[in-house]
């Protein structure tokens, strides 16, 4: 996605999301002022719900936390994040931008930058939730940059106390969802004790504990 292309589709109101993350990812030059640009041309809103009324796509966050990292990489986000103290979920469009990075920069980041939520999801529980769907995304599919073995510890020992926390179904999945990445055979016991999931979800939490338990044998045949 480079700027050109970006700049057509906004001016097409065709942009999505995904394209500016995209861009962001690459780190393409100029485009922190690019986005800055479109942003005040376009009149993008800072937040879903305008004083106007309605929904929207926030797109002049999107362009500030991608414009941040564009610019200056990881300590960007963590400049932009802190900027936003006080302001509604920041993380979750910080937690969207390490998403797409395939970086061991990123995996740290997402440990570093949300260490309170790790340590102390029942007070954070908005993070929190965003979290657990960032760990998984990030680290259960084929493909994925594996965590450290202290960052797969500390990702359990935070999964274990959401899921207590985690009181509607689909939240429940998103954290079991998780811990296919990082869970290890005492997690795969838990979950053999969890309450069947039901419905779509039916069957979850049995083939979570088989991904985990092929992820470890997988890494104990590759082990030297």
């Amino acid at each position: 996605m480079n700027i050109n292309t970006l700049r057509k589709k906004a001016k097409a109101h065709t942009i999505e999301v995904e394209d500016i993350l995209a861009a962001a990812a690459r780190r393409t030059p100029g485009l922190q002022a690019e986005l800055q640009r479109l942003s005040a041309e376009l009149e993008w809103s800072h937040a879903p719900h305008p004083p106007a009324g309605g929904h929207v796509v926030p797109f002049a966050r999107w362009a500030e936390v991608a414009g941040a990292y564009a610019e200056d990489g990881i300590p960007g986000l963590a400049g932009w994040l802190h900027a936003q103290a006080g302001r509604e979920t920041p993380g979750y469009y910080v937690l969207a931008v390490l998403q797409v990075l395939k970086t061991q920069e990123s995996n740290d980041a997402l440990f570093s930058l949300f260490a309170d939520a790790l340590d102390d999801p029942a007070s954070h529980l908005s993070d929190a939730s965003e979290l657990a769907a960032t760990i998984n995304l990030k680290f259960s599919f084929k493909g994925s940059l594996p965590p450290t073995p202290a960052q797969a510890d500390r990702a359990r020992s935070f999964l274990m106390a959401l899921y207590p926390l985690a009181h509607k179904e689909s939240q429940r999945c998103n954290v079991v969802c998780a811990m296919r990445g990082v869970g290890d055979e005492t997690t795969a016991e838990f979950l053999a004790t969890v309450k069947p999931f039901g419905g779509p979800y039916g069957g979850l939490e049995k083939s979570a504990q088989q991904a985990i338990r092929k992820r470890l044998r997988s890494a104990a045949a590759a082990a030297p």
